[in-house]
C-alpha cells in the first residue's frame, strides 16, 4: 500500500488553502481538492492524510461541496462563442484540468448572440453548477447577467474578452502583443507595404491584433500605405475573392497578416494563382499556428497562441475560486503569444537607405 508522507509539522493558517495542505502532504491540488470531496480514485491512505490535516487547520469546504460524493455534481460550465480551432483547444484544456482537478465540464456555444448567451445562463441556473467559464458574445455589451452569477455567489472566470465591468479573475491572450511581433517580423524581413486582413474585434480593449499592428507600423514609420486594413467575415473562400481584388490594385502588398489561419490559407491560394512567388514576391503570415500550416509548399508562418494553456489556466483560476472564496475584484491577465516561422516568411529582402 502506497504511503503518503506525514507532515513534519502542523501549523495552524490564518487563511488556511489548498495550496497548504498540499504543499504539507507533497500532493497536488488536484489531488487534495479530490479527496475532500470523496472522489472515488482517491486511495484510503491519502483520503485519510487530507482529511485529517484539513481538520486540523480548520479548513471547510465551500458550502455547495459538503455533502457526500453520491450527491455532488462536482460540474463545472463553460460559455464560448464558437468551437473553431481556437476555442476548440481552449475547450481542449479545460476539460483536461476539470477532469484533473475531479470535476466535469459542460460546454455551451453562444454563437455571438447576446440573446443565446442570457438564455444559456438562465438554463444553466436551475442546474447545480459550481463555477462558470465565459467568453462573452461580440454582441454582448450589457452584462446584467454576469452580475446575477457574482450576486448568487457562483464563482465566474472570464477568458478572452475583456469585460472591463465585471470584477472577476480575467484572462486573455495578448493579441495587441500578437499584432507587434508579427508587423516585427515582416517588416524585420523586409517588407514595406504590410496588407491586414481580418475582422475587426468591436472591442475597446488594447488587446486587439489591428492596435499592436498599427502601433508597430507608425513606430516604423511604415503606416503611410493606404491599403492596409481590410475588416470583413472573412472565411478561405471570401479571403480568397477579397485577396484577388487587393492584388489587382495598382501598389499591391508586398506582405499580408492574416487574423486567423483560415484567412491566411484563402490569401495563399489567391497569391499561388496569380502566380507570385511565396515568399519573395508576397509574404504571408497567419495567427492562431493551426497545424494545417505545416502542409502547405511552402508552409505557411504564422504566430502560435497557447489556447490550450488558457483553457487549464481558467479551469484551474476558477477551481481556486471555488475552495478558496470567490474573488470579486477584477484581475486582468494577459498571456502570452510567440512566433512560429515557416517558409512563408523566410525570405529577406535588402533596402538600401532603409
Amino acid at each position: 500500500m502506497k504511503q503518503v508522507p506525514k507532515p513534519k509539522f502542523i501549523m495552524k493558517a490564518k487563511a488556511p488553502t489548498l495550496k497548504v495542505i498540499a504543499e504539507q502532504l507533497g500532493l497536488s491540488i488536484s489531488t487534495v481538492s479530490r479527496a475532500l470531496r470523496g472522489m472515488p480514485e482517491i486511495n484510503f491512505e491519502t483520503r485519510e492524510a487530507v482529511l485529517n490535516l484539513s481538520k486540523n487547520l480548520e479548513y471547510k469546504l465551500p458550502s455547495n461541496h459538503t455533502n457526500s460524493a453520491a450527491t455532488q455534481t462536482s460540474l463545472l460550465a463553460a460559455i464560448v462563442p464558437s468551437e473553431d480551432f481556437y476555442f476548440s483547444q481552449i475547450i481542449k484544456g479545460m476539460d483536461d484540468a476539470a477532469i484533473d482537478a475531479g470535476f466535469s465540464l459542460m460546454v455551451c456555444r453562444s454563437k455571438e448572440s447576446y440573446g443565446r448567451e442570457v438564455s444559456i445562463l438562465q438554463r444553466l441556473s436551475k442546474a447545480n453548477i459550481d463555477g462558470y467559464i465565459i467568453a462573452k458574445a461580440f454582441e454582448t455589451s450589457s452584462f446584467e447577467h454576469f452580475q446575477q452569477l457574482i450576486k448568487s455567489n457562483k464563482p465566474l472566470v472570464m477568458i478572452d474578452r475583456e469585460c472591463k465591468d465585471v470584477p472577476v479573475p480575467q484572462l486573455l491572450i495578448d493579441n495587441f502583443e500578437g499584432g507587434q511581433i508579427a508587423a516585427k517580423h515582416l517588416i524585420e524581413k523586409g517588407y514595406r507595404k504590410i496588407c491586414f486582413l481580418g475582422a475587426k474585434t468591436y472591442s475597446y480593449s488594447k488587446y486587439t491584433l489591428e492596435n499592436g499592428f498599427l502601433e508597430t507600423l507608425k513606430e516604423a514609420r511604415l503606416d503611410s500605405y493606404e491599403k492596409k486594413l481590410f475588416f470583413g467575415d472573412f472565411d478561405i473562400e471570401t479571403a480568397y475573392e477579397k485577396t484577388k481584388e487587393i492584388l489587382r490594385m495598382n501598389d499591391r502588398p508586398d506582405a499580408f497578416f492574416a487574423a486567423n489561419d483560415q484567412i491566411a490559407i484563402g490569401i495563399y491560394k489567391a497569391i499561388e494563382e496569380a502566380g507570385y512567388n511565396i515568399p519573395k514576391d508576397i509574404g504571408i503570415l497567419g495567427y492562431y499556428d493551426e497545424p494545417v500550416l505545416g502542409s502547405f509548399t511552402p508552409t505557411i508562418s504564422s504566430i502560435h497562441v497557447p489556447a490550450y494553456e488558457l483553457g487549464k489556466k481558467a479551469i484551474n483560476t476558477l477551481v481556486a475560486q471555488i475552495h478558496n472564496g470567490i474573488n470579486t475584484k477584477i484581475s486582468l491577465e494577459a498571456v502570452n503569444v510567440q512566433l512560429s516561422q515557416r517558409e512563408s516568411t523566410n525570405q529577406t529582402k535588402r533596402f538600401f537607405g532603409i
